[in-house]
């Protein structure tokens, strides 16, 4: 059921989706969906809730193989677009949350819990001494979120999808020099591709 809502949430948007239109062509009823979710809004709000931990779940992956915080920004942000593109569950959460006014105030906040978790991996690598003194983990979290979810919503050049890596490889050679102390960005750049 939420998969087949997420595809409908993601095509058409949270006001252009029908509860009608999920269950259309499929071995689903409107009595059924009603029965699990008792509105549309709900519907929305199961979609963001099993993708709320997403991040938090990708950076316990990674942090064995990066045990030091300015290796994992890159690399979660990687992984989470990776994520991303393959996953319409992962799609139609981010469209939800962007649409999130125009639900209700029940919806998770997702982007809140996503900048709230870079502002921790911001705060480690400062206290690991991988970033310079100026730099402010909160607005840099805001930052990295807002950049992702734009990338997220507009595919650029009117393809189907983005190209995030190219798009994050961009991102990170440019911010990563404003935020990484001289001596971690050496480090960074001769750390092979694939540590990154």
């Amino acid at each position: 059921m939420l998969r087949a809502a997420a595809e409908k949430f993601e095509a058409n948007g949270y006001s252009g989706t029908r509860l009608q239109d999920i269950v259309a062509g499929r071995n689903l009823s409107k009595g059924a969906l009603y029965f699990h979710f008792p509105s549309k809004k709900h519907l929305a709000a199961a979609i963001i809730s099993e993708q709320a931990d997403l991040w938090a779940r990708l950076l316990a992956e990674l942090r064995e193989r990066h045990p030091r915080a300015i290796h994992l920004l890159p690399a979660l942000l990687c992984r989470a677009a990776a994520q991303h593109s393959e996953d319409v569950m992962a799609r139609a959460s981010t469209r939800l949350a962007i649409e999130r006014d125009r639900i209700g105030e029940e919806i998770p906040p997702l982007f809140a819990s996503w900048t709230d978790l870079l502002q921790r991996l911001l705060a480690e690598a400062k206290e690991q001494g991988d970033l310079r003194p100026e730099v402010d983990p909160r607005s840099t979290a805001e930052l990295i979120v807002a950049t992702f979810t734009g990338l997220c919503q507009t595919p650029a050049g009117g393809a189907a999808r983005v190209d995030f890596k190219h798009h994050l490889t961009q991102m990170w050679k440019l911010l990563l020099p404003g935020l990484a102390t001289p001596e971690c960005l050496a480090d960074l750049e001769a750390a092979p591709r694939s540590a990154l």
